[in-house]
């Protein structure tokens, strides 16, 4: 009991000794310990949840003990250190939508080292498109994770993936956050990436507008007025999709909702 109490006091002195991201091959030139001993401990500590490793083959782990938040933008800059915050999450920091990615997107410049990793999703870009990108990113990897200004990280995720497939429409965007500084950045962006030199305020129109939108007429009971037998809830293109997908696997009935054409859009009426 003695033997595993002195054991544990251990462990924490050392990883209170240790900063609050290391690397696992610190603890050899550190501790005098073998890798062989280093790899032992390492399992232990991530066992005990006192370490918790960044992913991959990285060999960058939080230390838990000196922080219960770890700073994964640095711990990402250490195992990657060409690596550039793009996309979703980028608008995000800079207040520019609310949508929240899964994993945010990291881009690590091809042939460095690349790791998979539960916190980023990590993708590979050549040199020319960071040659293309540079003048956008804001920074530096010695102070933390640099980062696509906005309209930089809008414009490269348009020329990317195009609205919605990467889950953000124009509709998502806080279009009242756009400065005379943005869109200086954004027609700068735009003739480094080859997009049309569109003004960034002419965004804001959602494509969305143009697909064909759904009417749901709700069922009403027959005391109901007119006003709330015709209460309709416009639902955009997406919304639709889920809608008809939903209606296929309905069977018919009493009070069921059946699609029905109408014009340039679809309407729903109870049955």
């Amino acid at each position: 009991m003695r033997a595993t109490s002195a054991a544990q006091i251990s462990a924490f002195e050392r990883l209170r000794n240790l900063p609050a991201l290391f690397r696992g091959g610190d603890l050899t030139r550190r501790f005098g310990w073998t890798s062989k001993s280093a790899s032992q401990y390492l399992y232990l500590w991530k066992r005990r949840g006192l370490v918790q490793a960044l992913g991959g083959h990285s060999d960058v782990y939080a230390n838990l003990l000196v922080s219960r938040h770890p700073d994964w933008d640095a711990a990402v800059v250490m195992a990657m250190p060409s690596a550039v915050l793009i996309g979703i999450e980028a608008l995000r920091r800079a207040g520019w939508t609310t949508q929240i990615s899964q994993r945010p997107t990291v881009a690590v410049r091809a042939g460095h080292a690349l790791f998979t990793m539960d916190h980023f999703e990590v993708i590979s870009r050549g040199a020319s498109w960071f040659d293309e990108i540079a003048p956008g990113i804001a920074g530096d990897s010695r102070e933390g994770l640099p980062t696509l200004r906005p309209a930089w990280a809008l414009a490269e995720q348009l020329r990317d993936t195009g609205w919605g497939r990467a889950g953000l429409w124009p509709d998502d965007v806080e279009w009242s956050q756009i400065s005379r500084a943005d869109e200086r950045d954004w027609r700068a962006a735009c003739t480094a990436l080859g997009l049309p030199a569109t003004a960034l305020r002419d965004l804001i129109e959602s494509p969305r507008a143009h697909q064909p939108r759904l009417a749901l007429v709700r069922p009403a009971s027959s005391g109901a007025s007119d006003e709330r037998r015709s209460r309709v809830a416009t639902l955009d293109g997406r919304q639709s999709a889920r809608v008809c997908a939903c209606l296929a696997q309905q069977k018919p009935g009493a009070g069921s909702l059946r699609c029905r054409p109408r014009a340039s859009s679809l309407s729903f009426s109870t049955q």
